[in-house]
């Protein structure tokens, strides 16, 4: 038995190879780059440890402290320009930067302990500091945070204090 109704399939559709649609073909070219995907490589980065050695950066620190209390003006080349310098609770701005600390003399570093985590360098130092022409005698504690940046390793900030009679 026929039924009277066209196909709705094959070659007796109406919609199907008997016509030809251009917007079919465009329709297909559309979707076929729709479905294309561009993917951008990234370069890949692979993790760095600290360039430095806990030597190093130990005698950075010990040579901030030795040129602060000569006055000397190199010692700023080894601060950040936003670092931070805080002496017994006031924030210094040039030397002496350091508790304790008068102008001329000299210093010894009595203890240090160096921590090196990625870009950042924690560093904990004991130092006294002896003028023998006014007869004057100190020592402090200071707690240095260090950072690897583009150019080389610098301290971000300082904190000292100076160690009271009865902790010495």
């Amino acid at each position: 038995m026929r039924s009277c109704f066209p196909c709705s399939a094959g070659e007796c559709s109406n919609g199907w190879m008997g016509t030809k649609r251009p917007g079919a073909v465009l329709l297909a070219a559309l979707l076929l780059a729709a479905c294309t995907t561009s993917r951008q490589r990234m370069p890949r980065v692979a993790p760095q440890t600290a360039r430095a050695t806990p030597e190093r950066i130990q005698e950075m620190v010990r040579q901030a402290i030795q040129l602060d209390v000569a006055a000397d003006r190199a010692a700023d080349t080894l601060y950040a320009p936003e670092a931070l310098v805080v002496a017994n609770a006031r924030v210094r701005f040039a030397a002496p930067r350091f508790a304790g600390v008068g102008y001329g003399g000299r210093v010894t570093i009595t203890a240090a302990t160096v921590t090196l985590e990625g870009r950042f360098a924690w560093v904990m130092v004991d130092y006294r500091w002896f003028n023998l022409e006014r007869n004057q005698a100190e020592a402090g504690r200071a707690t240095f945070v260090c950072e690897e940046q583009p150019s080389g390793w610098k301290i971000v900030h300082v904190h000292s204090s100076q160690v009271l009679p009865w902790d010495r």
